[in-house]
């Protein structure tokens, strides 16, 4: 007997959404497809259709109407004001309709009010969605969350088995810690950068020079973490327990910078710690504990 096809939908035709429904159509004979898109223009509609596959549609419960799992990927402050938009003109159905979103630091408990043949979660790509067009060459191998009721966890996790990408179910009282880390391993490294290249122009180099200098330090230094992992990739001033160093470092920065280089120095100590355990820290730790 031949598996009925799953049709998902995307309400939102942005970066994530053109992203995975382009991933999901590119990835055939999995036993779901897209369905469609809405948006809040009918031409954005059809260019995310065009590009990823399914249909443009002109209202949400139309959409909705010819899809099984249906995705809001819209910003996270306008999930709760799309939904509630049209969350009373579903069609009603015998087969339910599962409804979800892709935010890392909302869960399902955004959707209000609740049709009684409607199933509630989230699924959330731990990965960097740059644009529209590219992105999607990405998602294969990236690891995912869901989060939900029953129902939507069975349909959201069929899906990522099928698309064969590592997942794991998440409590909704996690998410916002979760969606930090997220942040920390992806946003806030974008700000590093942007510091040390700062930093180095600082110190009279060209910009030109400046950019270069941080990317072949940044560029090097995550290939180790990749292949390594963070504890054994450790090098430099604190990994060394150079107390004078570090002590210099902080004399010759101001402001944010200063204390971004503080604070995770301090971070640092823990991870030297644990490459190195038999060396004594305690000399650098009251150093960056006192020059706060």
């Amino acid at each position: 007997m031949r598996m009925l096809t799953k049709r998902v939908g995307f309400i939102g035709p942005g970066k994530v959404g053109c992203s995975l429904g382009r991933y999901i159509s590119e990835t055939r004979g999995i036993g779901f497809a897209v369905s469609g898109y809405y948006g809040r223009s009918e031409g954005s509609a059809k260019e995310a259709a065009a590009f990823a596959g399914g249909s443009a549609f002109y209202t949400p419960e139309e959409l909705a109407a010819e899809s099984d799992l249906l995705l809001l990927t819209v910003p996270d402050k306008a999930i709760a004001e799309v939904w509630s938009s049209f969350a009373e003109k579903l069609p009603d159905r015998a087969d339910p309709i599962y409804i979800g979103h892709c935010s890392g630091s909302l869960s399902a408990e955004i959707f209000l009010p609740r049709p009684r043949h409607c199933s509630f979660g989230s699924i959330h790509p731990l990965i960097a969605v740059f644009d529209k067009e590219n992105s999607y060459k990405k998602f294969s191998g990236a690891c995912f969350t869901v989060e939900g009721d029953e129902g939507f966890a069975a349909m959201t996790e069929g899906l990522l088995t099928a698309l064969e990408n590592p997942w794991r179910e998440i409590d909704a009282s996690q998410k916002n810690a979760y969606h930090a880390a997220s942040v920390m391993a992806s946003n806030l490294v974008c700000a590093l950068a942007y510091e040390a290249m700062k930093t180095f122009k600082a110190c009279g180099f060209d910009e030109g020079f400046a950019d270069t200098a941080w990317r072949s330090l940044f560029i090097e230094n995550a290939e180790n973490i990749n292949s390594l992992g963070p504890v054994s990739a450790l090098t430099g001033p604190v990994e060394r327990c150079d107390t004078e160093t570090v002590r210099r470092h902080l004399s010759s920065l101001a402001g944010d910078t200063r204390e971004i280089y503080l604070l995770l120095s301090r971070s640092l100590v823990e991870t030297a710690q644990r490459k190195n355990p038999g060396r004594d820290y305690s000399e650098l730790k009251t150093l960056l504990e006192n020059m706060g």
